[in-house]
C-alpha cells in the first residue's frame, strides 16, 4: 500500500529530495493561490514523481468560496503532467438529513458527470456515511463509467476523531471500506487516513492507497509522529492540546526505528528533533510513509485484530 504525501504547491521542506515519495498530493485551491504558472506542476515542486491534484473544495469552502465545476476544470486543463484530478465534491456531515445526504451525492455526481467528458483522468470521490445503502447505491453509479480508482473520504471524523458520530462509528466505517475493497473491482484511495495507527489496517484490507497532511502540520506544533502511533511533544513549548510530552524512552524509540528502516538523515536527530520545524516534518513524513507496525495496544489495535479475523473467516461465515 502507498502513503501519498499531501503538501502545499510551494512548501519546506520537500522530503523528496531527501528519500523516496511514491506520490505527492496537491490542490487545485493552493495552485490557485500560489499562481504557480506554466504546465508543470511537478517543476514547482521540484518533484519527478506521480502527482495527484484534489479539487481543494474544502480549503475553499474555509474561506468562503464555492468554486464553480467550469472554473476548476479550467484548472485542471492547465497541467498536463498530473496523473488523477479528484472530483469536486460535497462531503456529507453524520447529522445530515436523507435528504439533504441524497442533494449532495447529486451534485458531486453531476460534477463528476462534466469532469469525465473532458478528463479521462478524473476519479470520483465517494464519502463515507453512516447510511451506507445511499453511499453504495452512489458508488454503482460511479462505477457505470469504469473509473480507473476510486477514492474514498469522509472516514476522518468517524475513525480518528469520532466525535458528533454515532456510537461504534470507527468499525462501522471501517467495515463500510472492508465492503467496499470487497465488491469493488479496481484500485482504492482511501482520502486522509495515512497515520501509523490506520495503515497496518488499510493495508490489512487490501487497500491501495492512502494521504495525509499530517506530517507537517503536527511539525509545526512541535510534534513528532510515533512509530506504532500517537504522537509526542518534542519542541519544548508549552502544549495546548492533544498528545504528551516525549520522554526519553519515546526518542530513543523514535530514533531506534529511523536508523534500522534507513532514515537518511540520522546524524542530525537529537541535535534538530527539538528546534527544527523542517526536520520534525522530515521525521514525521518518513514514519508515516515506512511504518506498518500494529499497534501493541489500545483501540486500534483490537481493531486490527477484528479485522484480521474477520479477513480469515471463510466468505460466508464473514457475513
Amino acid at each position: 500500500m502507498r502513503v501519498i504525501l499531501g503538501t502545499p504547491i510551494r512548501s519546506r521542506p520537500k522530503p523528496w529530495l531527501f528519500f523516496r515519495v511514491p506520490a505527492v498530493m496537491v490542490n487545485a485551491f493552493d495552485i490557485i493561490r500560489s499562481g504557480v504558472g506554466g504546465h508543470v506542476v511537478k517543476n514547482a515542486l521540484q518533484y519527478d514523481g506521480e502527482v495527484w491534484m484534489d479539487s481543494g473544495g474544502y480549503q475553499f469552502l474555509r474561506h468562503g468560496k464555492v468554486p464553480s465545476i467550469e472554473d476548476l476544470a479550467v484548472v485542471y486543463d492547465r497541467y498536463w503532467d498530473v496523473r488523477y484530478f479528484l472530483n469536486l465534491d460535497y462531503p456529507p456531515n453524520p447529522t445530515d438529513s436523507e435528504y439533504d445526504l441524497e442533494l449532495k451525492l447529486k451534485a458531486s455526481l453531476r460534477n463528476y458527470e462534466y469532469l469525465v467528458r473532458r478528463f479521462n483522468n478524473v476519479l470520483p470521490v465517494i464519502h463515507y456515511h453512516w447510511r451506507t445503502n445511499i453511499i453504495m447505491k452512489y458508488l454503482t453509479k460511479y462505477l457505470d463509467y469504469n473509473p480507473p480508482c476510486i477514492a474514498i473520504g469522509g472516514l476522518v471524523p468517524y475513525v480518528l476523531i469520532s466525535r458528533g458520530v454515532p456510537k461504534n462509528s470507527r468499525k462501522s466505517a471501517l467495515e463500510f471500506l472492508l465492503r467496499v475493497r470487497q465488491e469493488v473491482d479496481v484500485c482504492i484511495h482511501v482520502l486522509g487516513l495515512g497515520s501509523p495507527v490506520i495503515n497496518p489496517i488499510l493495508k490489512l484490507m487490501g487497500i491501495d492507497s492512502t494521504d495525509t497532511s499530517t506530517w507537517r502540520v503536527k511539525a509545526a506544533y512541535g510534534k513528532v509522529v510515533m512509530p506504532g502511533g500517537g504522537e509526542r511533544h518534542v519542541s519544548g513549548r508549552e502544549i495546548r492540546f492533544g498528545g504528551k510530552e516525549a520522554t526519553n524512552e519515546d526518542l530513543t524509540r523514535l530514533y531506534r526505528f529511523l536508523r534500522e528502516t534507513g532514515f537518511p538523515l540520522i546524524d542530525r536527530f537529537f541535535e534538530d528533533v527539538r528546534t527544527s520545524f523542517e526536520y520534525r516534518a522530515l521525521i514525521n513524513a518518513w514514519v508515516v510513509l515506512n511504518c506498518y507496525e500494529v499497534p501493541s495496544t489500545g483501540v486500534f489495535r483490537k481493531l486490527y485484530n477484528e479485522f484480521e479475523l474477520m479477513l480469515s473467516l471463510p466468505n460466508e461465515a464473514a457475513r
